[in-house]
């Protein structure tokens, strides 16, 4: 029921690059405003993940889900509704944002009823959901684009998580999780204290370090994988929206493959596997983007986009006491959004200054083995340490 919420953050994460061509040549703006747009939208969820966090100790988790969601859901029926391009970005900003005020309490109720050995298969399961709404927005894509009605694939996302935010507050109050105290129940659990993150150096740099290349190295590759394929690469919207599924399918096992591996071997070693398979998805791209790389690059880059999410706040849970490890994943989060909005700024300068989106998947592949080597740098977690 909790990985079944996720879903709504991969309508809102996957829909706008899939559609971007479609929307470009109506409403009429350039790649550098995309770039921009999509570098603020992972800039809004750094706000959103706060307020989150916020309202999860005011009103509760699952309270603060289902406004989510339903928050959502609004944005993304308003969005075809109107014709400005700056309306339009705000819109997709709330929307994009939503994704951190659902995922933060979601990650609150999942560690309430899931054990420390099976944390790590549990959030991979959970970061892994939003791959439902990837394959949903796929086939949308593929039946409206590029033929001028684009616009009824973001009604009938929106209706979908508008419907869906319904049919969680229903089996939330059936399982009697509104009546739940979660911000007085997380305060005692975790005792008092200020946490000092002097405490937890130098493995806490390298995990700001990872949040900042978790924001920064795989949003660009989404944002501009279609544009990439249907406007420099000349390939069909119905390629362009098959591999956009293939991402999505894939993703949905990755959850359990990377999960399984969390569970017996480790986050750190999950962690690798996750951002080798990035490795591998940038330079397959640079090296020949014809259909069928790109098609094995867009299968490895899912393999590690949707657990990655999951396997950070895995790490930290095992590596420090709750109020520490939630200070740290706040930051992480942080620098997560202005990693995302850096990705996608200089994404769209790449393209406009090279006048390509190969620069793009190159700066990808190096990202990922930066970051697997500050993986393999990273101290072997202790799971002993409890909630």
């Amino acid at each position: 029921m909790i990985a079944c919420v996720a879903t709504c953050y991969g309508f809102g994460l996957s829909l706008f690059p899939q559609i971007i061509p479609d929307m470009r040549r109506d409403l009429g703006f350039d790649y550098g405003f995309v770039g921009a747009v999509t570098g603020l939208v992972q800039l809004s969820t750094v706000a959103f993940a706060l307020l989150g966090t916020w309202l999860v100790h005011r009103i509760g988790a699952a309270r603060t889900v289902v406004a989510s969601v339903s928050l959502c859901g609004l944005c993304l029926v308003s969005i075809p509704a109107t014709g400005n391009i700056y309306v339009t970005a705000c819109l997709l900003m709330v929307a994009g944002g939503t994704g951190a005020s659902t995922f933060v309490p979601m990650i609150d109720l999942a560690t309430r009823v899931v054990n420390t050995e099976q944390r790590g298969f549990a959030m991979s399961l959970i970061s892994s959901a939003p791959s439902y709404g990837v394959l949903i927005n796929s086939a949308l894509v593929s039946a409206f684009a590029g033929s001028g009605h684009w616009r009824i694939a973001w009604y009938v996302t929106g209706g979908v998580t508008i419907t869906l935010a319904v049919t969680v507050a229903v089996l939330f109050v059936r399982t009697g999780l509104f009546e739940e105290t979660t911000g007085q129940e997380t305060a005692t659990a975790v005792g008092g204290g200020s946490p000092s993150l002097r405490a937890i150096m130098p493995w806490g740099a390298l995990i700001f370090v990872l949040g900042f290349v978790n924001g920064m190295m795989p949003y660009p590759y989404l944002t501009y994988l279609s544009p990439f394929l249907r406007e420099e690469l000349g390939y069909s919207v119905g390629f362009a929206s098959w591999l956009w599924a293939t991402v999505g399918a894939v993703g949905i096992g990755a959850g359990f493959v990377v999960g399984t591996i969390s569970s017996r071997l480790g986050s750190r070693y999950a962690m690798l596997a996750c951002y080798s398979s990035f490795l591998i998805a940038g330079v397959l791209v640079v090296i020949d983007p014809s259909m069928e790389l790109a098609l094995a690059s867009a299968i490895f880059f899912s393999l590690g986009f949707y657990p990655i999410y999951g396997l950070l706040p895995v790490y930290v849970s095992h590596r420090a006491r709750p109020r520490l490890a939630v200070t740290v994943l706040g930051v992480c989060t942080v620098l997560q959004g202005i990693g995302g909005t850096t990705g996608n700024f200089f994404g769209g300068v790449i393209k406009t200054s090279t006048q390509s989106f190969g620069g793009i998947y190159l700066a990808v592949a190096v990202m990922a083995l930066i970051a697997a080597v500050i993986t393999i740098a990273l101290p072997k977690e202790d799971r002993r340490v409890q909630p």
